[in-house]
């Protein structure tokens, strides 16, 4: 802007500034909104885009970048991005683009696996995907935790997904047997769950089972319940005969666990939280005999020491008590003599107990009375024979009064030692021996020639031409027999036309003797004539009679 000389501003001065500043700001304005659109756009759209997280696969089968989809309950939630190998080359990473509303579900908890056709024994699943391809699924629980970005895939579908009410369980056996991930868990024939893992302990002594059971069925697990595997078919042979029982088709194909509550838990609360441990029992008979099982306890073992060997008895094998299993052989030992000429001994270890005997809850020093008490009144501990075939032994409380008193040697060492008495597996097996031996001795050869003479003879009285027309002519008399049969049947089809003849001519004599005298000569004779005509009918009626009830008299001659 001027000034002229009179101190006044120059007008064409102050236009020109002003279009200038309008000019600039205009310039300005437009691009700089759209800038901040642009910003606001992009801020909005990388705000919506979701969370990005990478995912561990040992492969990527079925798994392609920019196509596969991330699915939860069958609705889609994100989408694979990419797919690379890890840096050591050993696995796959996929990252996957996930919806903004997972995002807080994202902790330790989640799961993710790939969905393929799978075929296996327990389960047929996924084979809409030969259609639609792949996909990954994702689980997770209600519970909101703190996020993660980096997860392990799983190898395996889980077979329960999370936040499922139920109860899950270890069971421990000795061997995996025929049960398998997935095999069911059965509550009085119904199925209430499955098997989710099969692994190995630490150390490799046993075989853990991790199984989930559904709620509600999950209240009738107690602290006492016993699990047993049912695969195949559970046959007993008993007193009432024997009963074939199948806990379910499927436990066939697949193996199976149950469990059952033999007691009364009226009192007892169930198990209310996970990872408790089970014993898993072989069968049905074993889960229902640990029952009377106690503890281990060394307070109620027993030694036995027996002259000679005692091959075939085992650890484990039964003591038994009037046909009952009372305890069990914990272990046996060889004792060497002082004296060379001397016979070894042996020495059988055996945990009692004593609830098998009616004692539930005893002391030691009860027991010990109780078992002493026994003893005096003539019990023994004996060898018996348990399989005559395997030669396995077992132990036997016999009690035989008439014995010599004794009493239990309670300064043995390391457990009080009962009275034994002389077993019956030497008497048994010399009885095997005998019978072995009479078998070797008798004249097989002389038997096996007898009979292969015996054949030859009725091979040859076989090939015989008299037995070939035999039956011809056994056919020929059977046909004689049946032309007289037809001939006696004629027979007696006159005899009543006979009879009736007979019959009509005595009738007819009686009234010629009614016209004559009876004092005359001809009167006589016709009577005796009519008499002797009515015996002959009345023989005659009775012969018919005869043949008809026995036909074959004519051929017997009886």
């Amino acid at each position: 802007m001027s000034i002229d000389k009179g101190g006044a501003p120059s007008h064409s001065r102050v236009h020109r500034g002003r279009s200038i500043a309008s000019r600039l700001s205009l310039a300005w304005v437009l691009p700089l909104a759209a800038a901040l659109f642009a910003g606001w756009v992009i801020w909005e759209s990388y705000a919506k885009r979701g969370p990005l997280v990478q995912i561990q696969f040992d492969n990527a089968g079925g798994v392609n970048a920019g196509e596969t989809r991330v699915r939860r309950n069958d609705v889609d939630v994100g989408r694979v991005e990419s797919v690379r190998l890890s840096d050591d080359l050993d696995s796959v990473v996929v990252s996957v683009r996930l919806d903004p509303q997972v995002a807080s579900y994202l902790d330790e908890d989640t799961r993710f696996w790939i969905v393929n056709a799978r075929i296996n024994t327990t389960e047929i699943s996924g084979l809409g995907t030969l259609l639609s391809g792949a996909y990954i699924e994702v689980d997770w629980d209600d519970v909101p935790g703190e996020r993660r970005s980096a997860f392990v895939g799983l190898d395996e579908p889980p077979l329960t997904k999370r936040g499922t009410p139920g109860l899950r369980l270890t069971l421990n056996a000795d061997e995996a047997g025929y049960i398998y991930v997935g095999s069911p868990v059965f509550y009085r024939q119904i199925e209430v769950g499955r098997v989710e893992r099969r692994r190995l302990s630490t150390d490799a002594s046993q075989v853990l089972f991790d199984i989930f059971i559904e709620a509600p069925y999950h209240t009738n697990v107690y602290p006492e319940t016993r699990f047993f595997g049912v695969s195949g078919v559970e046959a007993n042979v008993g007193a009432d005969g024997a009963t074939v029982r199948v806990e379910s088709i499927a436990a066939l194909f697949t193996g199976g666990i149950a469990f059952e509550n033999s007691i009364d838990n009226a009192e007892a609360q169930p198990v209310g939280s996970n990872g408790k441990a089970y014993k898993l029992f072989g069968s049905r008979k074993e889960a229902r005999d640990s029952i009377f099982d106690g503890t281990d306890d060394q307070r109620f073992r027993f030694m036995a020491k027996f002259p000679g060997s005692v091959k075939g008895l085992r650890r484990d094998a039964i003591v038994e008590y009037n046909g009952l299993k009372v305890g069990e052989v914990t272990s046996v030992s060889v004792k060497l003599p002082n004296d060379p000429k001397d016979a070894a001994s042996s020495t059988v270890v055996m945990q009692f107990q004593p609830s098998r005997l009616g004692f539930d809850e005893i002391t030691q020093r009860e027991w010990f009375e109780k078992i002493e008490s026994l003893v005096v009144n003539g019990m023994r501990v004996q060898l018996s024979t348990s399989n005559i075939l395997t030669g396995t032994l077992l132990v036997k409380l016999i009690t035989r009064p008439e014995l010599a008193t004794e009493n239990i040697d309670f300064s043995a060492l390391p457990y009080p030692e009962l009275p034994v008495i002389a077993s019956n597996v030497e008497a048994v097996t010399a009885d095997v021996e005998t019978l072995v031996k009479n078998l070797s001795e008798l004249p097989l050869d002389t038997l096996v020639d007898s009979a292969t003479r015996l054949l030859e003879n009725t091979n040859s009285l076989l090939a015989s031409p008299e037995l070939a027309v035999l039956p011809q002519q056994l056919s020929t008399s059977m046909q004689s027999i049946a032309l007289a049969a037809e001939r006696i049947e004629a027979a007696t089809d006159d005899l009543p036309s006979m009879l009736q003849s007979l019959t009509t001519t005595a009738d007819s004599a009686n009234d010629v003797l009614e016209g004559l005298s009876p004092d005359s000569e001809i009167y006589i004779e016709l009577s005796a004539a009519a008499r002797e005509l009515r015996v002959a009918a009345q023989s005659i009626a009775a012969f018919a009679e005869f043949l008809e009830e026995n036909p074959n008299a004519v051929l017997t001659g009886r």
